[in-house]
């Protein structure tokens, strides 16, 4: 490096060290680097492997959703290795450095019917990446599952052997879910990252999550269980050739006014043949999935104690391959008027609805075709659906709490109250619910209306009572082009915000 570049270099980590040091926000930077040099080049709270920075002795939680500790992330890929990485840390944010999410990939070859020799791994524990932390963020990441189960052993596909390296030598010989990215926890926030898989791709398990300009990827139920989650101007990509897949499979709790609300987003179908994060080996069928193949959901959560399958599509494009009916039943005995659960009656046990449905050009699409038990909402509902009143506290909107009515808590479902209740299922009346499910006469909560965690959530730390700002979450975690400058200096990169004590300096 010559001399006066050595002093621009100088002078412009100066500059950074003292607008950083005028800040208050007690926070710290880390960094993820496989060179080992993070920050100013030294390894100063920097690790070389995922496992390690989200380990036990990783980046420790911090002190506030504003003042969240994050750990910037430099390019490469990410492979948490045979075992599913479980991180329960609150208040951190994992950025990408370069603010492409193709650059930071966080991967593995797990999937949940794969027996290491003590056990299948499981739903859980085919996850890439459990995030059970409240207030976690994320930017500019792909979380993965590259597993390549679903084209083992299926007519018509490449004939492929798991990529995984596993202890206990038992191979993998069929298809099965497996998990790129499992949130849990309440207040989870995430903008410009990738989800990539096949089956089970995204898992958010109870609480509130947002993604915004964000892609999640999948062939069947790739968007799934009970948490209360926005997409905003994000893409749900159908990236197989599941016949009858879903994109979605919410299992939503009767207490719980939401589950999984799309904004202004778009629903593609482009096939992944070739990527070279989930389809190395070129098993993907090359064509994506087939007109008039594919449905919106179908609701796992019938069969789940208080479940209430809940989807929302707002003023959402939508690839050809979705079916004109729209949505699916889980499963015969949905159907079944003589089965003592639901009297045959999707109706009572699902809260599907849109509004505003195009085609990927913007012209409407023609949804008299959907099934009955489906809902058009009417112009003054579809506005309701905003962050401020779907995230709000129960006094307001209520995002939790509010599935039944108080006069209708000691037998829900049998009652018929009010359809202009706007605390009532808000912001739509689905009429009555279902009190049965799966298991005969399971009811919702002896101690509605009073808010508590639902018993199916298996992780407490989130609180009902309390509105949440997702964007608000990201401003204070990711650097905006007002707060944060890119200084390239002799062929480094000088990454500076407004409450950063370090700047991070990629290896040279």
């Amino acid at each position: 490096m010559s001399a006066s570049a050595s002093l621009y270099r100088a002078c412009a980590i100066a500059a950074v060290i003292v607008a950083a040091s005028a800040q208050l926000a007690v926070a710290t930077d880390y960094y993820l680097d496989p060179a080992g040099k993070g920050g100013f080049g030294d390894g100063t709270n920097t690790f070389t492997t995922i496992a390690t920075a989200l380990g036990s002795s990783g980046v420790p939680a911090g002190s506030s959703a504003g003042t969240p500790n994050r750990l910037l992330i430099y390019p490469g890929t990410y492979n948490v290795g045979t075992t599913s990485l479980s991180y329960s840390k609150a208040n951190v944010a994992l950025i990408g450095t370069t603010g492409n999410a193709d650059d930071v990939v966080i991967t593995s070859t797990l999937d949940s019917s794969y027996n290491p020799g003590s056990g299948a791994l499981g739903t859980t524990g085919s996850a890439t990446l459990q995030l059970k932390g409240s207030n976690v963020s994320a930017a500019n990441v792909t979380f993965a599952n590259s597993t390549d189960t679903p084209y083992i052993v299926s007519t018509g596909h490449v004939a492929v052997s798991p990529t995984g390296s596993y202890t206990g030598g038992n191979a993998q010989t069929s298809s099965a879910p497996a998990v790129a990215l499992l949130v849990q926890g309440d207040g989870d926030a995430f903008t410009n990252v990738k989800v990539l898989g096949y089956q089970d791709s995204l898992y958010v398990k109870g609480g509130r999550a947002y993604f915004s300009n964000s892609t999640i990827s999948g062939d069947n139920d790739f968007i799934f269980a009970n948490g209360t989650v926005v997409f905003d101007h994000s893409t749900a990509n159908i990236d197989g050739d599941h016949a009858g897949g879903a994109v979605t499979a919410a299992s939503t709790d009767k207490r719980t006014s939401n589950g999984f609300v799309f904004l202004n987003s778009t629903i593609t179908g482009n096939s992944v043949h070739g990527n070279p994060v989930i389809d190395s080996q070129n098993a993907a069928n090359a064509s994506g999935p087939a007109a008039g193949t594919m449905y919106l959901g179908r609701p796992w959560g019938w069969q789940q104690t208080g479940g209430d399958a809940a989807v929302s599509f707002i003023n959402t494009k939508m690839t050809s391959a979705i079916k004109s009916v729209g949505w699916l039943n889980w499963n015969s005995n949905e159907l079944n008027a003589a089965n003592g659960k639901n009297g045959g009656n999707p109706a009572e046990d699902t809260r599907y609805g849109e509004y505003g449905s195009t085609d990927l050009l913007g012209n409407p699409i023609d949804t008299t075709g959907r099934v009955s038990w489906s809902h058009q909402f009417t112009a003054s509902q579809a506005a309701a659906y905003s962050l401020s009143d779907i995230f709000s506290p129960e006094a307001t909107y209520p995002w939790y709490g509010q599935g039944y009515p108080s006069t209708d808590a000691a037998t829900p479902g049998t009652g018929s109250p009010n359809p202009t209740d706007p605390k009532y299922s808000w912001p739509a009346f689905w009429g009555d619910r279902n009190s049965n499910n799966d298991t005969a006469n399971s009811i919702v909560s002896a101690t509605y209306p009073t808010p508590g965690n639902p018993t199916s959530y298996s992780d407490p730390s989130w609180a009902a009572g309390t509105g949440w700002d997702p964007n608000n979450q990201l401003a204070a975690a990711v650097p905006e082009p007002a707060s944060a400058t890119l200084l390239v200096v002799a062929g480094s990169i000088v990454l500076t915000s407004r409450r950063r004590r370090r700047a991070v300096l990629a290896p040279e």
